[in-house]
């Protein structure tokens, strides 16, 4: 369980990051990028990672490979999150608060979690009973413990016990992968390869990214989240709410719209930076983002839920090279008012 660190040892303290501070954090330092025309100092464009294997629940491994970017974990990080997962909840099957009351995902003590809890998922509630929530909670208490450069610290304070320890890193050993080898190197949100030209683009471009990197583990749901507006923060989404859940984050405050909603939205035409393609009617409707080449690279040309390259998921990016102009032909472009 989380305990109170004090109790061992005191950690430097860290205010919990809440997504939308975060998307906000990452608005500044696209507008920087765009002003001194080069990348955010100290993103070269990607951070060593490590992964974990089969053994890990699908739908929680890119939790754990996030959460472990985001903390700067390095290579043992998503094993170790997802080592502490399984000891302390099964993987979330049991969050039953213990004797010593500790809940949660990741069992947290109530003032660990006061301290450290994070609102990962955006929907301005650090729930540790959300498993987004608690892991990256726990990423950031494990780095404000000594990861990764003192493994066993972090975790002894996680839990301050020997056989925990131990306990934690044999899981560890037998969720990484290729026995804890590199697995990929992932792009952090604060290192995305784009030049944002203003705060409205730069926090949909970050939105998009942390849905994409979700992608694997959503489903897309016809209908789903309208009626509600704002969308919850992971929808779930079809084409025209995951569009309208990317606009809401940007500013504009317009209401989880279907496509025939969008023909009438916003202003006709290519925008500068940010295009709508959308075609209203028929049994094909569909809408997706297109970001301007000066904003995203070729592999983030365009956003949104694709038949094409994720049937069956949520929102992310698309390539530039899934769309042939043929295809592109049969939609309706439409920009938000000043992109």
């Amino acid at each position: 369980m989380a305990a109170n660190a004090s109790a061992s040892r005191t950690p430097a303290l860290a205010l919990a990051v809440p997504a939308a501070f975060l998307i906000a954090l990452i608005a500044g330092l696209l507008s920087i990028a765009l002003v001194f025309g080069a990348a955010p100092q100290g993103c070269s464009g990607s951070g060593a990672v490590g992964g974990v294997n089969g053994k890990v629940p699908a739908r929680l491994a890119p939790i754990y490979i996030a959460a472990a970017s985001r903390y700067e974990l390095g290579v043992k990080g998503p094993a170790v999150l997802a080592a502490i997962n399984f000891v302390e909840t099964s993987f979330g099957t049991n969050v039953a608060t213990s004797s010593a009351g500790a809940s949660g995902w990741m069992a947290f003590m109530p003032e660990t979690w006061a301290e450290w809890g994070v609102d990962a998922d955006g929907d301005g509630v650090r729930d540790p009973y959300d498993p987004q929530d608690a892991i990256f909670g726990a990423a950031n208490y494990l780095h404000d413990s000594g990861a990764p450069s003192d493994w066993h610290d972090a975790v002894f304070a996680y839990n301050h016990a020997e056989w925990y320890v131990e306990k934690v890193f044999r899981y560890a050993r037998q969720f990484a992968a290729n026995d804890g080898e590199l697995l990929e190197e992932a792009t952090s949100l604060a290192c995305l390869e784009t030049t944002a030209p203003n705060e409205a683009v730069a926090k949909m471009v970050a939105e998009a990214e942390r849905l994409s990197q979700l992608r694997s583990t959503t489903e897309y749901v016809y209908g789903g989240s309208h009626g509600q507006s704002p969308t919850p923060a992971n929808g779930p989404f079809d084409c025209s709410s995951a569009v309208s859940h990317l606009l809401q984050i940007a500013g504009f405050g317009n209401p989880t719209m279907d496509t025939i909603a969008f023909s009438s939205w916003g202003e006709s035409g290519p925008g500068r930076w940010v295009t709508l393609h959308n075609k209203p009617y028929g049994g094909d409707a569909h809408i997706f983002i297109e970001f301007n080449e000066s904003v995203t690279p070729p592999g983030k040309r365009f956003w949104g839920t694709s038949g094409f390259v994720a049937p069956g998921h949520g929102p992310g990016w698309i390539p530039e090279s899934a769309f042939s102009a043929a295809y592109l032909s049969g939609f309706e472009l439409r920009h938000p008012p000043g992109l």
